[in-house]
């Protein structure tokens, strides 16, 4: 599952939402997963090489990224994306020693805020900015020379707009879940300002769907139509 042309890693976005499309809600409560749908979002984690997330899904829920409900042999990395390096290394995702970790951040970030990461063992990816933004395909580029050939996004809502509107998910993942949520304030799978109109918008192509074991939740599979 990897996209040699391009030379950059197959990228695959999971996200699971409530029917009204919002993955948490305003005081950032996510719990939307039933048992089976976090089950399988592990056994995702587990059959890549890497598991990348944005700064604000560190912050809100400081996650492990790992594997923990199925058995695999090689853990994926970790990969967040903070271009403005506003997290410490005080998260646990900084911490897991069982695979190589790695920070997206701008190359214009102080190496004095660096070398906190590097001191204990995070492998640093210094992107150009593009559009006032990180060049998320030259990181992206930089992981595969490193052997990471196939990522799996899991949030949040700004890292999944950056990357779409770059052009790097191939894949979109999206299970619906019984709930609505409501409210502005509430966050969606794809933040950002948005595109303006059709002809801007992310076409995807329905590869496959099936209803969850739980009987509750519909799981979709698309492919991005690049």
């Amino acid at each position: 599952m990897e996209n040699t042309q391009l030379r950059k890693p197959y990228v695959t976005a999971f996200v699971t939402m409530s029917v009204d499309g919002k993955i948490a809600s305003r005081s950032g409560d996510s719990r939307l997963s039933c048992p089976f749908d976090k089950k399988r979002l592990h056994e995702l984690r587990a059959t890549s090489d890497g598991v990348m997330v944005g700064a604000n899904t560190v912050r809100i829920d400081d996650p492990l990224l790992t594997p923990r409900l199925v058995q695999v042999e090689k853990p994926p990395a970790r990969i967040v994306v903070d271009g403005k390096l506003t997290l410490t290394p005080t998260y646990r995702v900084f911490k897991v020693k069982d695979a190589p970790t790695y920070l997206i951040t701008s190359s214009k970030t102080p190496e004095s805020k660096l070398r906190k990461f590097e001191d204990i063992g995070v492998n640093v990816i210094k992107a150009p900015e593009k559009d006032d933004e990180v060049n998320l395909n030259y990181a992206l580029s930089e992981l595969y020379g490193k052997g990471v050939k196939h990522i799996l996004v899991e949030g949040g809502g700004i890292l999944i707009w950056s990357l779409l509107k770059q052009n790097l998910i191939d894949e979109l993942r999206v299970t619906i879940s019984p709930f609505i949520i409501g409210g502005k304030a509430a966050i969606t799978p794809v933040e950002g300002e948005g595109f303006t109109n059709l002809g801007s918008w992310v076409r995807l192509e329905l590869l496959n769907y099936f209803l969850c074991e739980c009987g509750q939740e519909i799981h979709l599979v698309y492919r991005v139509k690049h």
